[in-house]
């Protein structure tokens, strides 16, 4: 009965060792929770299923800088060619269509705009719920 008992003890913290190196790797470490890259002009947090702030305004030459702090995989991406909705998505004349790829929880993603216009973006995983973004770059007056 006592080794019962013991042994139910031992699963108990071993499982919650588990579960903690678990959580440890889900995202709440890496890039992502540190300072922003030097140079980023605009911070983008990818949250469960959001992207905040949802819009920004930049200049020609500014790089924003997403940021994944969520829990699970994200990616940024301006592309007619993976959009399910073209309403998602909004490139200006002469602006290359881009995609971070999958962007794991944690890390960070960084695009430089250089060509004035509005980017609509959305991720590719949840465009269908509703995780969509706005890049606006105004020329410097």
């Amino acid at each position: 009965m006592e080794f019962c008992r013991k042994s139910k003890r031992v699963t108990t913290v071993i499982t919650g060792i588990l579960m903690a190196v678990s959580v440890s790797s889900c995202g709440f470490d890496g890039p992502a929770h540190k300072a922003p890259v030097p140079n980023a002009t605009a911070v983008i947090d990818l949250g469960f299923m959001s992207y905040d702030p949802v819009d920004v305004t930049i200049h020609p030459g500014d790089t924003v800088e997403w940021r994944n702090t969520s829990v699970i995989t994200h990616t940024v991406t301006d592309d007619p060619l993976r959009a399910e909705e073209q309403r998602d998505i909004s490139l200006p004349e002469g602006a290359q269509a881009f995609d971070s790829g999958d962007i794991p929880a944690g890390q960070i993603y960084t695009h430089i705009f250089t060509i004035p216009g509005t980017y609509h973006y959305f991720c590719t995983r949840h465009e269908d719920h509703g995780m969509v973004g706005t890049v606006i770059v105004k020329p410097a007056s």
